[in-house]
């Protein structure tokens, strides 16, 4: 056990590297007690390890979205690791929940984006790459959207536009983007190549984010209901494959699964080897679920997409 008076002793007289000495030895403990996650994050902040500081400040993330310094320290190391895509949507969440003074924060923000656009060499690269996602193998592109979590966000939206109308953006790239786009707050209406290989108008703020529509509310309740207490192993992966495949068909997901309670059937008809039942909805259920495998199977292959 750590003696949090030691612990305490050494932050009061801000000797960051004995508070992270005393903590390593026993860094399980950062796991359930959130005032020593704290004390270790502050720690790494004040060292500028601040990578690592976001790591473990997201292993508790309630924790700092409760507390008043904590906010302030997490969002100080989103900052200090470029990470703005993730600055903007907590900044998103703070305001969700009425949070006061975030114009401070807001400042940071800008002031911050403001400093990485001088570091145009960097910026640019990552913008090129960022633009052209669909010219890339699966892992390729996920590691570009994820270094593209370093632009400011009016370059994200800007290449964000461009990503949404290119053809050869796997679905699941393409939605991912569009669910950062709206929780970073974007407005406005943009156009969307979707699975139907048409482009649609979507209105940006009557947009949530993947899992929050009514369709995925009724699978999820319609497969508690059929399996949360008779074999919770197959609900959990069948809740995984799911989530998979609202992204899939993100923002259009109410038009997919139409017959949430026929979609579960077919589910785990497939899970247990019985004849899926026939009916007006299987066809359409069959050609979607086909479309599912290829996209997911791509993902696991790591292959282009649509070439």
């Amino acid at each position: 056990m750590i003696e949090s008076e030691q612990i305490k002793q050494a932050v009061a007289d801000e000797n960051w590297q004995n508070v992270l000495n005393l903590i390593e030895a026993n860094l399980d403990e950062i796991q359930i007690n959130s005032k020593l996650n704290y004390f270790f994050v502050l720690s790494l902040f004040q060292t500028k390890h601040y990578v690592e500081g976001l790591k473990y400040a997201n292993d508790a993330v309630d924790f700092y979205m409760q507390d008043e310094q904590g906010r302030e320290l997490y969002f100080s190391l989103m900052l200090a690791c470029q990470d703005f895509l993730d600055a903007h949507r907590f900044l998103g969440v703070l305001h969700k929940h009425h949070f006061e003074d975030l114009q401070e924060f807001e400042a940071k923000l800008m002031t911050a984006e403001s400093e990485a656009r001088k570091q145009s060499q960097t910026l640019n690269q990552r913008l090129k790459k960022f633009y052209h996602i669909g010219d890339l193998a699966i892992v390729a592109a996920n590691k570009a959207l994820e270094a593209a979590k370093e632009l400011p966000a009016t370059e994200y939206f800007q290449a964000a536009q461009f990503i949404f109308v290119d053809p050869f953006v796997h679905p699941l790239i393409r939605a991912t983007v569009l669910e950062n786009v709206v929780l970073m707050g974007q407005q406005g209406t943009i156009s969307y190549y979707w699975l139907d290989k048409q482009n649609h108008d979507v209105v940006l703020d009557d947009l949530k984010g993947i899992l929050d529509n009514p369709a995925n509310q009724k699978l999820t309740d319609s497969l508690q209901k059929k399996l949360a207490n008779r074999d919770p192993i197959m609900l959990t992966g069948i809740s995984k494959e799911k989530d998979l495949y609202l992204s899939y068909v993100y923002p259009f997901a109410d038009q997919v699964f139409s017959d949430p309670d026929r979609w579960v059937e077919y589910w785990l008809d497939e899970y247990y080897g019985r004849i899926h039942q026939d009916g007006e909805a299987t066809p359409s259920i069959e050609k979607w679920q086909r479309k599912f495998k290829d996209f997911t199977q791509q993902i696991l292959d790591g292959t282009d997409y649509n070439k």
